[in-house]
């Protein structure tokens, strides 16, 4: 079976080049291990399904724009789960690309 951090960098690269923000889910493999994996997870920020018992943890990454943690410190993130041996099915649930910002925040003088 590929580590979490396997599944990462391949989900990352059938991304476009120019992806900005991703949301991720990780349906843990044991539920029981929800708060260890959330705990060795807290950097990203995650939160969870209806119940903490549900075994489902998301987050966000953001490569160039958008809210979330970095994809490398994501990838980081994974390798902790993957040494505490936490398995779980990873995937993208949706991504962003071709974002564009505009100058919106306050007055140009």
């Amino acid at each position: 079976m590929p580590t979490l951090v396997e599944v990462w960098d391949a989900a990352i690269a059938r991304e476009p080049d120019d992806w900005s923000h991703a949301a991720v889910e990780l349906v843990l493999d044991d539920p029981e291990r929800m708060e260890e994996a959330a705990l060795l997870l807290c950097a990203a920020n995650p939160w969870h399904d209806e119940t903490w018992r549900g075994g489902v943890l998301r987050f966000r990454v953001a490569r160039t724009f958008g809210y979330g943690v970095s994809g490398q410190l994501a990838r980081g993130l994974l390798r902790r789960l993957d040494k505490a041996a936490i398995g779980g099915r990873l995937r993208i649930l949706s991504s962003l690309d071709a974002v564009l910002p505009v100058a919106t925040q306050g007055p140009t003088f």
